[in-house]
């Protein structure tokens, strides 16, 4: 039996207060942060913010590697992402999750492929997303309207 081709990725950085200087690899560090009305200093996104941000890109990544794959033509992609949590979860009440309870994503794909062709690739992307996937997994009620330009 062969051993699983696992890979490790880091990141590192440190924090004042909730501002946070992130650091992965070679490339620029990225603050993470809260508003003021929440002890931040409100220079960057907080978290969940990134997480969205993290899943609307996984989910263009893996559209052009799937489109690839399925020879899908399409010139460029647009996206809006929304979460909706209750806030109540991360303030410390207990039995309220402190993540997003519902996400909801519309894409939209400059591409003249047919609306079968669109539901493949959703299909694909949605099964090889990894943050989609996370979410998922994690029992976030995720939706998506994928429509054409």
């Amino acid at each position: 039996m062969s051993e699983r081709p696992l890979v490790t990725m880091r990141a590192e950085g440190e924090a004042g207060g909730v501002k946070t200087t992130v650091r992965v690899g070679e490339h620029t560090p990225f603050i993470v942060d809260e508003p003021e009305r929440l002890g931040g200093t409100n220079m960057g996104p907080n978290p969940l913010e990134y997480l969205l941000g993290a899943l609307s890109s996984c989910t263009t990544v893996m559209i052009a590697y799937v489109a690839q794959d399925m020879s899908f033509e399409y010139e460029g992609v647009e996206f809006v992402t929304e979460g909706t949590l209750d806030p109540r979860g991360f303030q410390g009440m207990e039995g309220v999750r402190t993540y997003f309870e519902s996400v909801h994503m519309k894409i939209v794909l400059d591409t003249t492929e047919s609306d079968e062709r669109i539901a493949e690739l959703r299909k694909g992307v949605e099964a090889r997303c990894p943050i989609h996937n996370l979410m998922h997994t994690a029992d976030v009620a995720m939706t998506a309207e994928w429509v054409r330009k």
